[in-house]
């Protein structure tokens, strides 16, 4: 029988499952403090306890299933590592993102305005990731715009910013 050789893992492949552990220690640790607070298996802590259980079991399994597999970055150095996996995790077009909801953000926290800020940020967004189409882009910002207007201002009565 022939053994199939596994792929190796792509940069940053295999801190993901480290980064997913720490993210479930946290909520762990927050939703037993919740659940010493507030005990019971109908109390508000019951949920996020089972869930953030589930995540650190399953990214110790995945640590442990994957710790002898070969990786792209196995011995380079730890500085070409993570110059590799930020590069390979922040590509140019998710960066791009990134910084246009932080300047979204800061747009709302200046006070600009929940209905200017927004349809300007769907639309830069639209137009960047698909590089064409500025005219249909502005179509879908204001039918966008409009379910918004419509779900949360007046069907759930939300106050927007």
């Amino acid at each position: 029988m022939e053994e199939k050789k596994q792929k190796p893992f792509a940069p940053g492949e295999k801190g993901f499952a480290f980064g997913l552990l720490l993210f479930g220690a946290f909520f762990l640790w927050q939703s037993i403090k919740l659940y010493q607070a507030k005990p019971g298996i109908e109390g508000p802590a019951a949920l996020p306890l089972f869930i953030s259980s589930l995540i650190v079991i399953f990214s110790l399994c995945i640590i442990i299933s994957d710790w002898k597999a070969p990786s792209e970055n196995h011995g380079l150095s730890f500085g070409e590592q993570a110059k590799k996996t930020l590069g390979y995790i922040f590509q140019k077009d998710v960066l791009v993102q990134m910084i246009l909801i932080v300047a979204y953000c800061v747009a709302l926290n200046l006070r600009v305005g929940f209905y200017i800020a927004t349809p300007v940020f769907l639309w830069v967004s639209m137009c960047y990731l698909m590089r064409k189409d500025y005219v249909k882009n502005i179509l879908w910002t204001a039918l966008c715009m409009a379910f918004i207007l419509v779900v949360f201002r007046f069907i759930f009565s939300v106050v927007l910013p």
